[in-house]
């Protein structure tokens, strides 16, 4: 056994000349004494037969980022995670466990878009909490970071809360405090953080894409530099314009994961109107909707944006491919046969659609449910066919 490793093992330092005891001192633990534990996930997609928790996206009691640019469906999918929350649908440690949420929200109105979002999702009402703050010398005090932290621990031990969403983040810290500045916006968050561990609740927090910048997603972050060493997980999302009378293509990927895996899929979604009744009428709201897996990533997305039409000449290699391989099939053949044809040539599914929109294929859809299908057919065969 390796001996006792304090700079004084009995006190708090050595002695210094005339008795006095050092302020500080160095404590040095052998790894062999560290307790070595494995990280448990809010949300893991894992599927059947993969590796237990091989597809954690986001881990326990730390703090992860939802960013995009306007009108994503940030709040949506914020939205979506607490309503999965409290009702223990979220695959992942609290599956069949519900939990609180406390919704601190700056931007949006509860009355006429959270709470109606709230109940369009299917969340547990009684487990989402608005946070006030009562200050006698302060009448119109709101949450402020990082003075209200010690608070925040204290009530999300006391009503079982186990996420915190912060919409948007950078809106929770003091005013008086520069968010251009990574060192400061870090000392307000770093106790949060450090409260999430200890009070065993996760931090989502909501940020906001700059409008222009790098294709990589997390240099778009408004503040990123302070949030790098923070953070330890990111969801991303970005939409694809659609072409022609097609719709937009909405497409969310997890752009950072420090404690799992990169490379998970990504998902594509819908944001859905939905009409909630009230006592006093219809209320018109939104819901997020998680879709299929795509291998089309929003670091993909932003970079064929940031590409003038006259470089993507890889656009015009798949268009030739696509026609081609289509043809060969009879000028049509399911999208999943085809998606999978691509793979193998080494074509990402980002450019198979922009080479399908540009070549003007058409969808058929058919069936409903686990029996639905997608097919792609070339303009000519649609035509023959009878197709508008």
């Amino acid at each position: 056994m390796l001996p006792c490793q304090h700079v004084n093992c009995r006190g708090t330092g050595p002695e210094q000349p005339g008795g006095e005891q050092q302020p500080r001192a160095l404590i040095l633990r052998p790894a062999s004494k560290i307790r070595i534990r494995p990280v448990r996930w809010l949300w893991d997609t894992t599927p059947e037969g993969a590796p237990p928790t091989s597809h954690g996206r986001i881990p326990l009691y730390s703090l992860a980022l939802a960013a995009g640019g306007p009108g994503l469906g940030k709040s949506q999918f914020a939205v979506w995670m607490a309503a999965r929350v409290t009702t223990g649908t979220l695959p992942g440690e609290l599956w069949g466990k519900p939990r609180g949420v406390i919704y601190a929200a700056t931007e949006d109105s509860w009355s006429y878009t959270i709470a109606p979002r709230l109940v369009a999702a299917g969340a547990d009402l009684d487990l989402v909490f608005h946070i006030e703050v009562k200050d006698d010398e302060r009448p119109r005090a709101r949450l402020t970071l990082p003075m209200d932290t010690s608070l925040v621990g204290q009530a999300a031990e006391t009503y079982s809360v186990a996420l915190l969403v912060a919409d948007p983040l950078l809106s929770l810290i003091d005013k008086g405090i520069n968010d251009y500045r990574a060192a400061e916006v870090r000392e307000a968050l770093e106790p949060l953080v450090a409260a999430a561990e200890r009070h065993h609740f996760t931090i989502l927090g909501l940020a906001h894409f700059t409008k222009s910048g790098a294709a990589d997603p997390l240099n778009r972050v408004a503040g990123s530099g302070a949030f790098g060493q923070l953070i330890r997980s990111m969801v991303a999302f970005a939409k694809e314009e659609g072409e022609r009378d097609e719709p937009d293509r909405f497409v969310m990927s997890l752009e950072k994961n420090n404690l799992g895996r990169l490379g998970l899929p990504s998902y594509e979604y819908e944001i859905q109107p939905v009409v909630v009744e009230t006592e006093e009428g219809p209320s018109y709201v939104s819901r997020f909707v998680l879709g299929a897996e795509t291998n089309t990533s929003v670091r993909e997305v932003m970079r064929e944006e940031s590409m003038p039409d006259t470089n993507r000449g890889e656009t015009n290699e798949t268009v030739a491919w696509l026609r081609a391989y289509l043809t060969d099939q009879g000028g049509a053949d399911l999208a999943a046969d085809v998606k999978s044809a691509a793979r193998k040539d080494g074509i990402s599914e980002s450019s198979l659609q922009r080479a399908r929109r540009k070549l003007g294929v058409t969808m058929r859809q058919s069936g409903f449910g686990k029996d639905r299908r997608s097919e792609w057919r070339l303009p000519e065969a649609a035509v023959e066919d009878g197709d508008d």
